[in-house]
């Protein structure tokens, strides 16, 4: 496509962010919309694995990456007591932590800075109409306003309502089998750089991890029927979420007592976007509009880094928008599904265990594999498994 183009990214997180970087170093003028009054700089520890390294490395920006590491040691997993059952350090087989921990809102300050003089941004605003006109889109805004774009991609998020203007009918949720919460508590002076993790009666999920000087980042899953939130009888999320942590233990109790001062709080079902295709017309779907996993599979932030650098490549490359949409779905699909593929609603009922017992069980395994004599066996095969995981998703060059 002409590099004279310009081309409308709705959502400041990052996907788009990444795809902005991309586009004008290719030469695009590019406006980047975000509904929030400001950039968002809150959000949960992410971790970048795979080829989504390669990504960071040829933007330049490890170092930046790398200095804003969350000095995460590794993963303890506690019982309800807060009595640690098994320790899992950086570097582990099967822990959480992975070699790039960095928070959410750190790496989308990352890419705001090395993005912000190059397009323009502009907050406290979204899309609200999309219609196809003659070569391009017209893009009308919360507003009323309306201008025209070449191309517009939809950043926006799981619940993207960008996509729900023109692919809604394509779209549909894949609910797991669990509701998911995320959010920040005062950190306290017990609080080390160890992630810590319970298993709870009833199918909860509690995991504590370091996020910051001042805040500790928490993540809780937990076991429930199809999503009925929008029921008139329906609990509120705050309700839902103290049923499934009470009588789950020292930590739930903390996370309790701080839970009415939280203010940026995510709740929602876990559920995978799964889109019949990613493009419809000069409209098209990145990062979690298109196929979010879950947070669960830790892979949404490679996924949006790859899936950015794949979609602006082809732009670039290719004579119209309609073979770049398509080569970039081509190229790309593959490896989400295989993500996607990773969790399945049988898997989340085992991760999640509901009796005492079960949890007993979970115990055993858990030091089983934490033990010197298994993670050294385990590592024998890291080499293995660290090619495989390069060769997972060979990234394009252009």
């Amino acid at each position: 496509m002409e590099q004279t183009k310009k081309i409308l990214i709705c959502g400041g997180g990052i996907a788009g962010p990444a795809c902005a970087w991309w586009l004008t170093r290719y030469g695009y003028s590019v406006v980047l919309v975000e509904k929030a009054g400001a950039l968002r700089d809150g959000g949960q520890n992410i971790d970048v694995k795979g080829a989504a390294q390669q990504v960071i490395k040829r933007m330049g920006l490890t170092e930046q990456v790398e200095a804003r590491d969350t000095l995460e040691c590794g993963q303890k997993w506690l019982d309800a007591t807060g009595k640690v059952v098994a320790v899992f350090p950086k570097g582990s087989i099967g822990g959480l932590t992975s070699d790039f921990e960095i928070l959410r809102g750190d790496f989308a300050r990352i890419l705001f800075d090395a993005t912000h003089g190059t397009c323009e941004y502009r907050f406290g605003t979204s899309v609200s109409g999309v219609d196809e006109i003659e070569n391009g889109v017209r893009a009308t805004f919360a507003n009323g306003t309306t201008e025209d774009f070449a191309l517009v991609i939809c950043a926006d998020g799981v619940s993207s309502p960008t996509r729900e203007l023109t692919l809604a009918a394509e779209t549909r949720m894949r609910y797991l089998g669990a509701y998911m919460a995320f959010f920040n508590i005062p950190r306290r002076p017990e609080d080390d750089f160890w992630a810590c993790s319970v298993n709870g009666i009833g199918g909860t999920m509690i995991n504590l991890r370091p996020g910051g000087l001042t805040e500790t980042t928490v993540l809780i899953t937990f076991s429930a029927a199809e999503p009925g939130l929008r029921s008139p009888t329906a609990p509120s999320r705050r309700e839902m979420l103290r049923a499934a942590l009470a009588g789950r233990g020292k930590v739930a109790d903390r996370i309790v007592a701080d839970l009415d001062a939280v203010q940026d709080f995510y709740f929602g079902p876990m559920s995978q976007v799964q889109a019949s295709t990613w493009s419809k017309g000069r409209l098209v779907l990145l990062g979690d509009a298109a196929h979010c996993p879950t947070p669960f599979t830790g892979k949404g932030t490679a996924l949006a880094l790859v899936g950015a650098y794949v979609l602006a490549g082809e732009i670039k490359r290719c004579a119209t928008h309609t073979q770049a949409f398509q080569a970039y779905e081509r190229i790309l699909r593959p490896y989400v599904e295989r993500s996607q593929q990773e969790l399945s609603p049988r898997l989340i009922r085992l991760m999640h265990v509901r009796t005492r017992f079960g949890i007993a069980i979970a115990h055993v395994l858990q030091r089983c594999f934490g033990s010197a004599l298994i993670q050294w066996l385990l590592q024998a095969n890291a080499k293995t498994r660290a090619r495989r995981i390069d060769d997972d998703f060979t990234l394009p060059i252009y």
